[in-house]
């Protein structure tokens, strides 16, 4: 006779361990685990080829950043965007998240993935802390990229140079000059960027050289940025080089940027 009273639930044992290695994307082994869920992979690559124009000359997006743990705040601006007429795609200005954990990142996508239109996210610093910058590459993929809808280039670049060490290849200046050189493809640029060149965070050795990137083939029309919280806009190296800083969405506000070839046109939406 076996008296081990474990043998009689041997077999239930053996199948809830199978059921739980089966199911291995349910359960969670640590806070510090990089593994998106299928459906947030490749994010920015899906949503830029998703962007219809709604009209043939002039492009209509929304600008949010820096939503963070501002969960509500973010919803509720979500619901906002999605009342905008004729809105082509929203601009993510960086630092989605605050601590760079895989849940603080699927729990904000799963708030922007409500908008109606594609969004398009650059990284930010609070994205790139602890495992941050790998999450953020497998969900919305590379630092860098490029797209263009309606002859506007949208250039994509990762400035937040203190999260390496003030490194001479962040932000990645030839990079930059590559994606701004073929002039033909393109009637103009618009560069998108958390980390503004005249910030303490940004390596001071790079923000002549970059300035003079963004200048090289008198192509860029607008640089929007993040990193600040709160609405600025000003020309810190002359006329021809305007910088648009977004709000927080813990402002509860965001902006609607109407662009065409050779100008621009912004609002406050409250």
């Amino acid at each position: 006779m076996n008296l081990n009273p474990f043998n009689r639930f041997k077999p239930l044992l053996v199948l809830l361990g199978g059921l739980f290695w089966t199911s291995c994307d349910t359960f969670e082994s640590s806070p510090y685990e990089v593994r998106p869920p299928k459906n947030f992979r490749d994010i920015n690559q899906k949503n830029t080829s998703r962007i219809k124009p709604k009209n043939a000359d002039t492009l209509t997006i929304a600008v949010i950043g820096d939503t963070q743990r501002f969960y509500d705040d973010t919803q509720t601006i979500v619901e906002k965007i999605n009342k905008v007429p004729n809105l082509d795609f929203v601009v993510h200005s960086g630092d989605l998240v605050d601590f760079g954990a895989q849940r603080e990142f699927n729990w904000m996508e799963e708030i922007l993935s409500q908008i109606q239109v594609p969004h398009v996210a650059v990284v930010g610093n609070h994205d790139l802390i602890g495992n941050g910058g790998e999450i953020y590459n497998l969900m919305y993929g590379p630092f860098n990229f490029s797209f263009i809808v309606n002859g506007i280039k949208f250039i994509y670049i990762n400035t937040c140079s203190r999260e390496y060490g003030f490194s001479p290849h962040v932000p990645d200046i030839p990079w930059l000059e590559k994606e701004l050189s073929d002039t033909s493809a393109y009637a103009n640029a618009v560069v998108v960027a958390h980390v503004q060149p005249y910030n303490s965070d940004f390596n001071p050795a790079l923000e002549a050289p970059y300035v003079k990137a963004l200048r090289k083939y008198n192509k860029t029309l607008l640089h929007i940025i993040g990193h600040y919280h709160d609405f600025d806009f000003l020309k810190p190296y002359g006329e021809d080089l305007p910088f648009l800083n977004t709000y927080s969405t813990s402002k509860k506000k965001f902006l609607v940027v109407k662009i065409w070839k050779g100008g621009f046109h912004f609002i406050t939406i409250d």
